[in-house]
C-alpha cells in the first residue's frame, strides 16, 4: 500500500480549507463527517477577527485553528473543564 504523502493530504483537503476561510460572517457550510452531518458557522468576534464553530444538531465546538489538513476544536462544560477534538478535512465527504 502506497504511503500517501502530506502535500498529497494538502490538495485533498484544499477544496473545503479555502471554503471554510472564504466564508463570510454569518454564513454557514454543511458537510458531511464521518457519516454525520455538521456545519461550519462563521461570525465576527472581539476586534472584528473571523471566527468559526462547528455544529451537529444539538452540539458545538470552537474552532481554534483552521489547518492545512484538520480543525482543531474545543469547549468548555459547565465544570469549566477543556475539551479538544482534532476533525481531519480529509474525512469530509460532501459540502452541500
Amino acid at each position: 500500500m502506497k504511503k500517501v504523502s502530506y502535500s498529497d493530504k494538502v490538495k485533498k483537503a484544499s477544496a473545503i480549507h479555502t471554503a471554510i476561510l472564504s466564508m463570510k460572517v454569518d454564513d454557514t457550510l454543511e458537510f458531511v463527517y464521518r457519516g454525520d452531518k455538521y456545519k461550519v458557522s462563521a461570525y465576527s468576534s472581539c476586534n472584528d477577527k473571523m471566527s468559526y464553530s462547528v455544529w451537529n444538531s444539538f452540539r458545538g465546538m470552537n474552532v481554534n485553528k483552521v489547518g492545512r489538513t484538520s480543525l482543531s476544536l474545543y469547549t468548555y462544560d459547565m465544570m469549566s473543564q477543556k475539551t479538544t477534538y482534532r476533525m481531519s478535512l480529509l474525512d469530509i465527504e460532501a459540502a452541500f
